[in-house]
């Protein structure tokens, strides 16, 4: 694609909108881009208009046949000035076209390295919330099982406490005696009786 005499593909054009679209905002792209179609509908205007005026000059000269020979002079000479006129815009294009991909460029290293910055600043923030949340969980737990540990002993003292004062004084165990039989009765005895 040729524009303003400058070859451009596709590529190249998708580029520059990605970019612009990232320097300018979302906001300011329409407005930039109307003035750029402005300026380039004025530019195929111009041109349009030149190249009618200079069709119609040599027109006019063949057709008087040499009579205007001034006239083909200040035609050539005209032709001459809009020739420069139209370098000296287009280097003017150039330019302006370095500078805003320069500023481009520049705008989106800038965003880059801010960005950069921001996700190292975020990742640091987290790592060292997460840190402290860890040292607090820990220093919890450890509390925890502090005073879960204290109670353990305090409830077992205190059973202890209670099973002795229930039972009184510990006792002697005594074992039961065995029942004893009475003496077998001798046989001359118990045919008495």
């Amino acid at each position: 694609m040729s524009f303003l005499g400058m070859d451009i593909g596709w590529g190249e054009i998708l580029i520059i909108l990605v970019v612009a679209l990232l320097v300018v905002g979302p906001e300011k792209l329409p407005a930039y881009a109307r003035k750029v179609a402005r300026f380039v509908r004025q530019i195929q205007k111009i041109t349009t208009n030149l190249t009618g005026e200079i069709s119609k000059a040599i027109n006019l000269d063949d057709e008087e046949g040499g009579k205007s020979s001034d006239f083909k002079k200040d035609l050539i000479a005209v032709k001459k000035s809009l020739e420069k006129d139209v370098a000296e815009l287009k280097s003017t294009l150039d330019s302006q076209a370095r500078a805003i991909s320069e500023t481009i460029e520049v705008g989106t290293k800038d965003a880059t390295a801010q960005l950069e910055q921001n996700a190292r600043d975020i990742s640091e923030t987290l790592n060292t919330q997460a840190s402290e949340l860890k040292s607090t969980l820990d220093a919890q737990a450890k509390a925890v099982s502090e005073t879960l540990e204290s109670s353990t002993r305090e409830v077992s003292a205190a059973a202890i406490k209670a099973s002795e004062s229930a039972d009184g004084p510990p006792k002697e165990e005594t074992m039961p005696q065995p029942v004893s039989a009475p003496p077998p009765i001798p046989a001359s005895e118990a045919e008495v009786n």
